[in-house]
């Protein structure tokens, strides 16, 4: 009996030991993923597998090339110099700084005209036939002699409108056949033009300094296309 007391006692402290052994190792096992990194771990998501709603929005990068409203790039222009050595000496400055400078003349629009005339005739014959009939009825004329309207007589241009549509009435009542039209007249001016995006590379001092030296000059832009050489 007593041998069988001591091997059940044995058997028990065999059983209790295999018992916290395997308790320890499972326990251990149990902590490789902690609850913190489990939790992590569920975050992770596939960008293919997300919805739009969950994409982050993309950020614009902004350019430095300045439109107009139909797309058109726009440049910038400085002027006018009425000298060209200044117009020169300020392109200088700019390519001294890298800046992209070429001066040139740009034909610049002016006053509006009206130009009071009789349509070209059929040749330049017919045209001093004409002109001597209306000179001899006192209507001041002469016969234009080339461009648009060659061949045709002209009986003045002016500056206000409401005098060219008088004259063209007065002289419909008196049964010639007179027209007028506008004609916009230009003049060429020395203008510095900076390509898109070298205006935006000057600082504000630059402008500044430009400013103080020279009062009178001005800053514009002009779509590219049309100050184009």
């Amino acid at each position: 009996m007593r041998w069988i007391a001591l091997f059940l006692l044995l058997l028990n402290l065999g059983a209790f030991a295999w018992f916290v052994t395997t308790s320890s190792t499972a326990g251990s096992a149990a902590q490789v993923v902690s609850p913190s990194r489990a939790a992590e771990t569920q975050k992770i998501v596939l960008v293919s597998e997300m919805s739009p709603e969950q994409l982050p929005p993309v950020e614009e990068v902004p350019s430095s090339v300045t439109v107009d409203a139909s797309g058109g790039q726009l440049c910038t222009l400085i002027g006018p110099f009425p000298e060209e050595h200044l117009g020169q000496d300020i392109a200088q400055r700019l390519s001294a700084l890298q800046i992209s400078a070429d001066l040139r003349g740009i034909e610049m629009p002016g006053q509006m005209r009206y130009w009071v005339f009789l349509p070209p005739l059929n040749s330049r014959r017919e045209a001093f036939s004409r002109l001597r009939e209306l000179q001899a009825r006192g209507i001041d004329s002469y016969v234009i002699p080339k461009g648009t309207l060659a061949d045709g007589i002209s009986f003045g241009i002016f500056s206000e409108r409401d005098r060219a549509e008088s004259l063209t009435a007065e002289l419909v009542g008196k049964g010639v056949g007179a027209q007028f039209r506008e004609e916009p007249q230009t003049h060429m001016e020395r203008w510095i033009i900076l390509t898109p995006g070298q205006a935006e590379r000057l600082g504000g001092e630059f402008w500044q300094q430009l400013q103080e030296e020279h009062p009178k000059l001005d800053r514009r832009r002009n779509l590219c296309s049309e100050v184009a050489s």
